[in-house]
This record gives structure tokens, sequence and C-alpha cells, in this order.
């Protein structure tokens, strides 16, 4: 009797230790997917001089950054998420991967860290730093003017688009850029009609910055060169 207990509780053990192992291979095997897509659609953002050192991190679940591959270059990379997941809201339809230098991503996680960025705690960095974002971004229609002195026009805009995204034009940001809007000659919208056109975004903020956009052949040659 003895000999069957122990075998009995021997067995549950076991069955018990395979179904922890079996749960552990399943959740690992998870996070392993999910740093391959965050890597693969980090890479998205910028060239191979950029990306091929950078380190690279992904938004998890619930809206935090985490850590996915660490590179010994001056660039860090962060998986599409940055304008939706993060902030708790459903993936937007395109991708919106960044890669920052370390002026930018200061910057940047100055602004992600703040429960109002437009009324931040503390002055930003304001060190001018390079994003780069070829894949471009998923933008509301109704958001083409991001400022603080442009608040009527994109509220009048969004009730007559009704909330349709769009994928704006692969570009890079200068950030933050500060600019005097009576003697700077660079529109604060972004052009639907003329796309590639440079222009201020979120101008009257403290996050204003300049958007230097690329056609869809410019950012081939610029993902292939050197191969």
């Amino acid at each position: 009797m003895r000999t069957r207990s122990r075998q009995r509780k021997l067995s549950v053990v076991l069955l018990s230790s395979l179904t922890v192992l079996w749960f552990l291979n399943l959740a690992q095997a998870a996070d392993e997917k999910w740093k391959s897509e965050a890597i693969a659609d980090a890479l998205l953002a910028a060239p191979p001089s950029v990306t091929d050192n950078a380190t690279i991190y992904g938004w998890t679940a619930d809206g935090g950054l985490s850590l996915v591959r660490h590179g010994t270059g001056p660039y860090m990379c962060v998986s599409s998420g940055a304008f939706s997941l993060r902030v708790g809201k459903p993936p937007l339809p395109y991708p919106d991967p960044m890669c920052m230098d370390q002026n930018a991503w200061a910057f940047l996680q100055a602004v992600w860290s703040e429960k109002d960025p437009l009324h931040p705690e503390k002055p930003y960095p304001t060190a001018p730093g390079l994003v780069w974002m070829l894949a471009g971004m998923s933008v509301n229609k109704g958001a083409v003017a991001v400022g603080a002195s442009e608040t009527s026009v994109v509220k009048t805009a969004a009730a007559e688009a009704g909330g349709e995204m769009f994928q704006m034009t692969p570009h890079v940001m200068i950030m933050p850029v500060p600019f005097d809007k009576e003697v700077a000659k660079l529109g604060t919208r972004y052009d639907l009609d003329n796309p590639l056109s440079p222009w201020i975004m979120a101008a009257g903020t403290p996050y204003e910055h300049l958007m230097v956009h690329f056609s869809a052949d410019d950012v081939t040659a610029m993902m292939e060169a050197g191969k």
C-alpha cells in the first residue's frame, strides 16, 4: 500500500512538473515570437547603416518599453506602437516604428513619461535629435494639424474626416525644433495633396519638430544602399 501511495504521489509530482514545463515552454516560445516580430518591425524604420547595430525595444501589452535586442551602435529603435499600443488603444492599421539618435531618444523618453505632454512637469531636453520613420505612420485625417494653436482646425477636420485613417509618407523628424511661425515659411499641417512637403508638426507645443518626407523610391534607395 505504501509503495502504491508513493507511486501515486510521484506520478502526481511528475505530471505537475511536466505541466509546468509545458506552460513555461509555451510562454518562452510566445516571448521569442514577440521579440522576433518586434525586431523585424523596428528594422523597417531606418537604413541598415542605422539599424544593424541599434538597440531595439518593443511595446509590451501593458504599455511599457521592453528591451528585445542590445546593440553597440548609437541608435535606439522602437517597434510600432508609440502612437497606439502604448496608450492602450487598438493597433493602428499601418506600422510606425522609429529609430532615434541619443538626443531624440532622451527627448521622446521624457515625452512618453508625461501624463500630459502639453504641460510637462519640467522642461524637456532642447538639443535637437534625429528620428527615422521610413515605414511612415498611421494618422487620422482629422489630425493632420497637431499643435496648441491649431486646436480648432483639428476639431473641424476631424468632424469632416469621420476618423478615417491614412498612412503618412515615410519621413525623418528633427526633434525638437523650436521655430517662429511669424518668420518661418514652413506650414504647420500635413498637406494631403502634397504629401512630400516638409512641415512643422505640433507647432506651438513643447514638442514641435520638423517633418521631412520621402517618396517610396527614396526609401528604397536608402534601404538598399550598400547592398
